[in-house]
């Protein structure tokens, strides 16, 4: 629709739901349109990839699977910025589908050899995607827990090329600060799944996971906070045995 409240030689298109003005609807229109055939194209590499990988066993059948995913791996990166750069938020389909199947590859390609990169990349991308659906749908909707649980996950992977601490300037952190992060994600997550599948069933078998990753990352929290507690006790009595 059109907005009379400021002046334009444009029609001005405001989103009924967030109510952001669009100055140039027909822009991202095209935008959506590009996206939707963006993922339609990827999910299909994903799909006949994993077509032949269930029915095939011949390596070079393998090796095509690999192939499918790294265009469409490609493809997704390619596409998320575009939709970004054309205004659209991240609970907009199709990006927050795109971002949801982008994580999926970059998790899938983690069998192959996980890099800090990808890891990095994977845990952005799935941030991104709890954005979308946080604004979509309320507190302790089953599908708001998994998306907080899969990113806890990610956070808690072991990083194979930690940054050093004059790096550590964006997200994701690292180190000690990245585990004290994932472990508060997978308590909102369990909390999140105790509402969404029941607090008698224990926020079902994605919750009895969450919890067991939590109780994991107490004991190497716990670990850490014990060894630097350790280190600064012992600074001064060797400071004081010097002569």
């Amino acid at each position: 629709m059109k907005c009379s409240s400021e002046p334009t030689d444009k029609p001005v298109s405001q989103c009924s739901a967030c109510k952001a003005f669009i100055t140039d609807p027909d822009a991202v229109i095209d935008a959506v349109r590009i996206g939707q055939e963006a993922l339609d194209k990827a999910t299909h590499l994903q799909s006949s990839g994993m077509v032949l990988l269930i029915h095939f066993i011949h390596p070079i059948h393998g090796l095509n699977h690999l192939v499918d995913d790294a265009k469409a791996r490609q493809l997704t990166a390619h596409m998320i910025p575009i939709l970004i750069s054309a205004g659209l938020p991240p609970s907009c389909h199709p990006l927050l589908a795109l971002f949801k199947l982008h994580q999926s590859l970059l998790v899938a390609s983690f069998s192959e050899r996980i890099s800090q990169e990808s890891l990095d990349e994977s845990i952005r991308t799935a941030a991104k995607h709890v954005a979308g659906v946080s604004a979509l749908l309320d507190e302790g909707h089953p599908v708001r827990g998994v998306s907080l649980a899969e990113l806890g996950k990610l956070l808690a992977v072991d990083e194979p090329s930690p940054s050093l601490p004059s790096q550590m300037t964006s997200f994701p952190p690292s180190g000690p600060t990245r585990l004290k992060v994932a472990y508060e994600t997978l308590l909102k997550a369990r909390n999140e799944l105790l509402v969404g599948f029941g607090w008698e069933n224990e926020g079902g078998e994605v919750g009895r996971e969450v919890r067991e990753n939590i109780v994991a990352l107490e004991k190497e929290l716990g670990v850490w906070a014990t060894g630097v507690r350790n280190v600064l006790e012992d600074m001064p009595a060797r400071t004081g045995g010097k002569t």
